[in-house]
């Protein structure tokens, strides 16, 4: 059985024996070229590892293995981010709590010093 796999190139194809064309000739020409890979899985081919490639299967435990840490990665990006925020936000109205406070101790002493100088 034979497989066929697209592969689109982003580079335009070029004859390197043909002259080079005046550019907005060559503008209007450019398209998106699709090279095709093929393999065939013929019986009669040379015996293949049941379980298929070792180089395939090592690459693609790789790939697996990254995108778990990738997803582990992602998770204590997503829980120190909702901490941080969480201590964020906790600051701000300790902040404003202080701050209240503050105007009040402000307005006491303005009444104080205003009952002096009356």
């Amino acid at each position: 059985m034979t497989t066929v796999k697209p592969i689109l190139s982003s580079f335009p194809y070029t004859n390197p024996s043909s002259p080079p064309r005046h550019s907005r000739i060559s503008n209007q020409r450019k398209r998106t070229r699709v090279l095709v890979a093929c393999s065939s899985n013929d019986t009669g081919s040379s015996p293949q590892n049941p379980e298929g490639d070792e180089k395939t299967q090592d690459l693609l435990a790789k790939i697996a293995h990254l995108q778990a840490q990738k997803v582990r990665l992602t998770d204590y990006l997503d829980e120190r981010s909702a901490y941080l925020t969480q201590f964020a936000e906790e600051a701000n109205t300790e902040f404003d709590a202080i701050a209240e406070d503050t105007l009040k101790g402000l307005d006491q002493a303005e009444e104080r010093v205003g009952f002096w100088f009356r």
